[in-house]
């Protein structure tokens, strides 16, 4: 299998996995699909497109629909048990939510549960990629930092490039995008906190 069939593959499994996910929860927490649209801050015909398996929801989308469920991203795509613990450490599984057959691949390493959601990413972006994101949810707030390369941050219509080293606080409640800035990779991590619409 090449690398772009199985970024397809991995996406589709990701679609039909969600699907499921968000009727279960949607019906477990007696919400009606506008409900959900409300709560999340998302259209109706986009929740409808995510619960046939229509959508390849973007990791913005997805942040938004687990925060309206009170969960982490791993807990809305199974990766975690939805018990709540009272362990002072808990391991946590990584997941891979964004791949693309260039090499790049956005890792969510560790996340909480609840109304308002913090989040640990990993990512890597090859030169020529461009991870694109919808607005997050209001007041949303990224703190980055660059390990190896040059990244192009660009936030509604600010633009900034970061060197390895550098590092930037973010508020992300508007379109964003994520690049190499030059022909070499960039590898950085992020810090996402994001809290839940008001209803």
């Amino acid at each position: 299998m090449t690398k772009h069939a199985a970024a397809v593959a991995t996406e589709r499994e990701l679609g039909t996995l969600l699907s499921s996910k968000v009727q279960h929860l949607r019906q477990l927490q007696n919400m009606s699909l506008d409900a959900l649209a409300k709560r999340a801050g998302l259209s109706k015909g986009t929740v409808v497109a995510i619960e046939q398996a229509k959508a390849n929801p973007s990791i913005g989308v997805l942040c938004r629909l687990a925060v309206a469920f009170s969960l982490s991203v791993n807990d809305l795509l199974g990766q975690t048990s939805e018990e709540i613990t009272d362990d002072r450490i808990e391991r946590t599984k990584p997941a891979t939510l964004w791949k693309t057959p260039q090499g790049s691949e956005a890792k969510l390493m560790a996340s909480t549960s609840g109304r308002t959601m913090f989040e640990m990413w990993s990512w890597t972006i090859a030169p020529g990629d461009v991870h694109w994101s919808d607005a997050h949810s209001r007041g949303t707030r990224e703190l980055v930092s660059v390990l190896r390369g040059s990244l192009k941050l660009t936030v509604g219509s600010e633009t900034i490039i970061l060197q390895a080293g550098e590092a930037a606080r973010l508020l992300t409640d508007q379109p964003h995008s994520y690049a190499a800035a030059d022909d070499h990779a960039v590898s950085f991590s992020m810090a996402v906190l994001e809290r839940g619409v008001e209803t």
